[in-house]
Order: structure tokens, then C-alpha cells, then sequence
């Protein structure tokens, strides 16, 4: 696996979490005609200091923002750069949500890397901030926040249980909501190519790519067309979907026929949703509290 720049800072900016005991009881039970595995990530195969990931989600203050643009080498003009960027940053963020919304995207999932930019353009015309535009630098003040906001640690097991299904040769994916350096803070913190940890390319599904993200459906159904691109003659009932959250999750994979597991082992990510309608009635197939568990049940 090539490293690059912002695989190093994942790696300088990251440190060792440990999940958060649930509880929830395992339940297990045979599942056949299985053919492909796809997982969540935040939550699912890393343990997620918020929980979830998205340029809406988490929590961000002013000494957490003078740090972004530090750890960006951005030049810090005026003293009123954190608050009035941190401003910036929420209404920028509202304006690509509503904008991707009148095109019809129920739930919206702007690439964080252009409202960077523009929240950036706007904190240097007001004299905030300086630097030289390079688009690079996008990329660097995203990892920045993301490693602030959301600090992130695989999950226990999870190379253990991805290799032993790669060797066992069975297809796996992601659906993920997720950003572009989603991918790099997998390979960087366990040190491993997607590839290598059995990832088939075909069967990665990203929200910042699609402009959209869960819970909505379309989201899921668009998973899979690449699933009969992949392999004519796959159906939703040969895939099993692993993910912590009962609404973002288990509900629209179960809605589109999809097998679901619900993991249940990181109190900080585990969402049941009983007060939603959606979620009232609805059993996952399985519910694991270890990702080794999968093992088992396949």
C-alpha cells in the first residue's frame, strides 16, 4: 500500500479508542444463499467518536477551528477568524444541503473537499484567512476537521474477519455514508490496501460520490445496479448487510430485501430507534456484538 500525505496525518492525528460495552445479546443464526457481505464503516468496522460521519454531523467549536486551519498551514489573519469561520462553515454546509435538495435528493451529501473551498474563498475575501489556492489544500483541511471531530479506531477484529472472508474468497463491500478520505483512514489505520483486506472495487459504495446518503432508499437501490454489474444474477437477498444503526441501516436494506445484521458492539454507535415508525417492528436478521461473530453464521 502507497502512503500518501494525508494517510500520514490520519496516522499522526489518530490514537487507540475502545469500544464502548452494549447490552445487547448476540443472535445468531444460520444465514444461506449468502453470496456477497457489505459493512457500514463509522461505527461498524471503526469505532467512531461521534458515532456517524457527515459535514452536518458532530460538533465543532472555535478552539477546534483555529486548530483546522493551523494544522492546514493557513494563515490566520484576524482574531475573528474561528467564530466568524465557524459560522461560514454552517451556513455554507446549509447551502449545498438545500441546493442538492431542489434537485430532488431526499438526503443530500455534498463532497466536503468543495464546501472547503468555498468556505475557505469566503473567510480570505473577508480578510480572515490567506493562502495560495491549490487543491490540495481542500483535501488537507478535511482531514484536519475529520480528525478532530470524529476521531476514528478500527474496530476490534475487523482485519481478522475481513481477511478470513477474503480467503474464503467471498465478495465484500461498504456502503458507507462517507467523504473521500473515508477510504484513506481505513488503509492508514490498519495498514492495509482495500484490496488486501478483500474489498472487491466493484462493491464500494460511497454517499460523497453519489451526492446522496442513507437513510434514503435510492441510495441502496442504486447499490444494486453495481451489484448486477458486478455479477449478473445477484439479487438483494444474497447480499448481508452489517451496520449499527437500526434506521440508516437495517431499515432500507431490509426494505430493498437485503439480509441485515445489526451490529451492537459500541454503545456510542448503536442506534435502535424505537420511537421511529420506520424501526418500530423491525428485527434485523442477525445481531452481533463482535464482528467475528460473522464467521459463524455464514
Amino acid at each position: 500500500m502507497q502512503q500518501t500525505e494525508l494517510h500520514q496525518r490520519f496516522i499522526k492525528l489518530s490514537k487507540p479508542l475502545e469500544e464502548q460495552p452494549t447490552a445487547a445479546e448476540p443472535h445468531l443464526i444460520k444465514l444461506h444463499d449468502i453470496k456477497v457481505i457489505a459493512y457500514d464503516f463509522y461505527g461498524t468496522l471503526f469505532i467512531s467518536g461521534v458515532g456517524d460521519i457527515g459535514v452536518d454531523d458532530g460538533n465543532l467549536d472555535t478552539t477546534l477551528f483555529l486548530d483546522i486551519l493551523n494544522g492546514a498551514d493557513i494563515e490566520i489573519k484576524s482574531k475573528e477568524a474561528a467564530a466568524k469561520g465557524f459560522d461560514t462553515y454552517n451556513k455554507v454546509v446549509k447551502h449545498f444541503i438545500e441546493k442538492l435538495k431542489l434537485d430532488g435528493i431526499e438526503y443530500p451529501e455534498p463532497d466536503i473537499r468543495e464546501v472547503w473551498s468555498e468556505v475557505l474563498q469566503h473567510m480570505k475575501t473577508e480578510g480572515l484567512v490567506d493562502f495560495s489556492h491549490d487543491p490540495s489544500l481542500f483535501e488537507r483541511i478535511s482531514v484536519e476537521f475529520e480528525s478532530r471531530i470524529n476521531p476514528v479506531w478500527p474496530m476490534p477484529g475487523v482485519k481478522q474477519t475481513l481477511q478470513h472472508f477474503k480467503e474464503l474468497r467471498f465478495p465484500q463491500g461498504i456502503i458507507s455514508n462517507s467523504q473521500f478520505y473515508t477510504p484513506i483512514v481505513l488503509e492508514a489505520l490498519t495498514g492495509s490496501s482495500l484490496s488486501d483486506l478483500g474489498f472487491d472495487a466493484g462493491l464500494l459504495h460511497w454517499s460523497f460520490e453519489e451526492k446522496m446518503k442513507k437513510p434514503g432508499l435510492t441510495f441502496y437501490k442504486n447499490y444494486l445496479k453495481k451489484l448486477n454489474t458486478f455479477r449478473p444474477g445477484l439479487k438483494a437477498k444474497n447480499v448481508l448487510y452489517i451496520g449499527n444503526d437500526m434506521l440508516k441501516d437495517v431499515w432500507p436494506a431490509d426494505t430493498v430485501g437485503m439480509k441485515t445484521a445489526l451490529f451492537a458492539g459500541d454503545s456510542r454507535s448503536l442506534k435502535w430507534r424505537a420511537d421511529d415508525p420506520r424501526c418500530k417492528n423491525l428485527k434485523p436478521d442477525l445481531v452481533i456484538t463482535e464482528l467475528s461473530q460473522l464467521k459463524d453464521v455464514i
